[in-house]
């Protein structure tokens, strides 16, 4: 009598032979076993090719709970972007019980992503991954987080910088040369050290009384910088030459509209691209490279490293907590903003307050 067990798919070939399949997964049952033993070997099968989702006790499960917590949901749009590309690279590693990834583990995770990947791409998805079983501990999934303490991959020596401060010549070059609608988005990094991310996303009336209020998008900061010399020059012809009505964005691509990240990014890089040829400036020139100039320079005027955060917004700093509140009336941010900004004599005046040096 012949036993019918669910999830097997049964035929005879062209030569008459009975053949079996486990139906979700294709892998071949011998048809010589028994019911009952067939019915373990679906089951088996079953559990082996269950959905990544439900496998709580794996790396998939611990990511799927991850993407699920405010550790993940509150992240910057752009983080979250960089960390799916990190869990995609993962993928191979889904159904890895999590018991088995102890800190050895990681290392070698760590050692041979570097060899595939660079070294930034490494420590960045080591990152995502301590986050995700930083989340796991306290949520009971794991019992602790074993990239805690791993070291960092370490960059090659002879590896260039990237996203190097430019030169100062390559920063009057290239903004020199640059066409009405890249010219304020270059001028707002150049000089304020602002992401691409919050620099597309600036609407006109966030500049208002010499000052330019935004929240980054990667932190969450709350920011009110000084606008002065040679940005407000810029700022202010670019309002004026702004189309009125249904334009909202304080920086316009060519058609009058607000940039779309993708468009923005290869505008910019076709513009650098001209530049590396015309002799304006040296390869491996980026936007971000702008913000670390701001930071160099800011640094190279004496500025500590808490007030250069304040200018800047960065998220590896010792944050005050007065800066939110008292950013009008920062006379060391003003200070700052006419040191990097080229402000008149009169604006200078505004601040005569001495820098504090590290």
């Amino acid at each position: 009598m012949r036993i019918k067990v669910k999830g097997v798919k049964r035929y005879r070939d062209r030569h008459g032979k009975v053949r079996l399949y486990h139906r979700k997964s294709g892998v071949a049952i011998n048809p010589e076993l028994s019911g009952a033993e067939i019915a373990a070997e679906v089951a088996r099968l079953d559990k082996l090719h269950a959905p990544v989702e439900a496998k709580t006790g794996t790396l998939a499960g611990l990511l799927e709970s991850y993407k699920k917590s405010p550790l993940f949901t509150d992240l910057a749009d752009r983080t979250k972007a960089d960390y799916h590309k990190c869990m995609d690279y993962l993928k191979p590693l889904s159904g890895t019980p999590l018991h088995l990834m102890d800190t050895a583990f990681m290392a070698k995770l760590r050692d041979k992503a570097v060899k595939a990947k660079r070294a930034g791409f490494t420590n960045h998805m080591m990152a995502m991954l301590s986050s995700a079983f930083r989340h796991g501990a306290e949520y009971g999934l794991v019992d602790k987080n074993p990239v805690a303490g791993l070291a960092k991959a370490r960059i090659a020596s002879d590896r260039k910088r990237e996203n190097r401060p430019w030169s100062l010549s390559e920063r009057d070059n290239v903004l020199a040369a640059a066409p009405a609608h890249l010219r304020l988005p270059l001028a707002l990094a150049r000089y304020l050290g602002m992401r691409r991310g919050d620099i597309l996303k600036l609407p006109q009336s966030a500049y208002k009384g010499g000052f330019l209020s935004f929240r980054t998008s990667k932190t969450g900061k709350t920011m009110k910088l000084p606008v002065v010399g040679k940005l407000r020059a810029i700022l202010d012809e670019a309002i004026e030459g702004a189309p009125q009505g249904d334009a909202v964005m304080l920086c316009l691509n060519s058609y009058g509209e607000g940039w779309s990240e993708a468009g923005f990014t290869a505008s910019q890089r076709k513009f650098f691209a001209k530049c590396i040829e015309r002799g304006l400036a040296e390869p491996g020139i980026t936007l971000h490279g702008l913000r670390h100039s701001v930071a160099t320079d800011l640094r190279g005027l004496g500025y500590s490293l808490d007030q250069i955060k304040d200018y800047v917004g960065h998220e590896n700093w010792k944050m005050t907590e007065h800066y939110a509140s008292n950013a009008d009336a920062n006379g060391v941010l003003i200070d700052m903003a006419n040191m990097l900004q080229g402000g008149t004599k009169r604006e200078r005046g505004l601040s005569n307050r001495p820098r504090k040096s590290v």
